[in-house]
């Protein structure tokens, strides 16, 4: 008799592991309340990946980032062109697209999933291998900036351009997580509510290096005004 084939949520914490030790990806952040959020079924609008993962690159100067998307299927018995379809169509919000399977990847599938672009991960037992990689995708900036600010509460600073946690966990920020609020501005473009209709997003060090410049220009400013005395003396001296 058969074994019967596992649910597809059990293959779901492996795919995130190996996301986060071989390539390197962050696959979780925090929600509003301070608890972990794990990249797993997110997604936007009827677009929902199973397992997802972010990862930077080392150069310093680099601000670059790739979303790595892995659709999960649970048959160890075939690959359908319609898995290796729906996997491609991640690339709508992520650079690289793999399809998973605890199977080995038969000539025709590993054919099929060059033409897409898909890269294929095996799933045996809590390892995973990569038995093929994914080609590069160029999702939509726009589209992919919402997906990160709204599904995994990910912003990046309006000023240095680096991507940060909208909100801290509980255990670095107390019972009351604070996040990055953002700033309201006024776009003349955009549809408006009222008259800032826009927000701007600054990192903690953006804002204490703005305010350190508020702070010194005050200060620069209060040293060149001349004092009340000094001015009285300027002015007996001149007569």
């Amino acid at each position: 008799m058969a074994k019967k084939a596992l649910p597809e949520r059990t293959y779901y914490r492996p795919i995130k592991r190996y996301l986060e030790k071989e390539m390197g990806c962050v696959v979780g952040s925090y929600n509003r309340a301070g608890d972990p959020l794990d990249f797993i079924c997110r997604g936007l609008g009827r677009l929902i990946i199973d397992v997802y993962g972010l990862r930077g690159f080392k150069d310093t100067h680099s601000r670059m980032i790739e979303g790595v998307a892995v659709e999960v299927k649970r048959s160890k018995s075939r690959t359908s062109l319609r898995h290796l379809v729906q996997a491609s169509q991640y690339s709508r919000l992520a650079h690289r697209c793999y399809l998973a399977q605890p199977r080995d990847f038969d000539p025709k599938t590993r054919t099929e999933a060059s033409r897409l672009g898909v890269g294929l991960l095996r799933i045996h037992g809590r390892r995973v291998t990569c038995e093929a990689e994914s080609r590069p995708f160029t999702p939509d900036p726009q589209l992919f900036s919402l997906f990160l600010h709204s599904s995994l509460r990910i912003e990046r600073c309006s000023l240095c351009d680096c991507y940060r946690f909208r909100y801290r966990s509980r255990a670095e920020a107390g019972p009351s997580p604070r996040g990055i609020d953002g700033h309201w501005t006024e776009d003349h473009i955009a549809p408006r509510r009222g008259k800032y209709n826009k927000k701007m997003f600054l990192c903690e060090n953006c804002e204490g290096l703005i305010s350190e410049i508020g702070r010194r220009a005050a200060t620069q400013k209060t040293l060149a005004k001349p004092t009340r005395t000094a001015q009285r003396r300027g002015a007996r001296s001149g007569c």
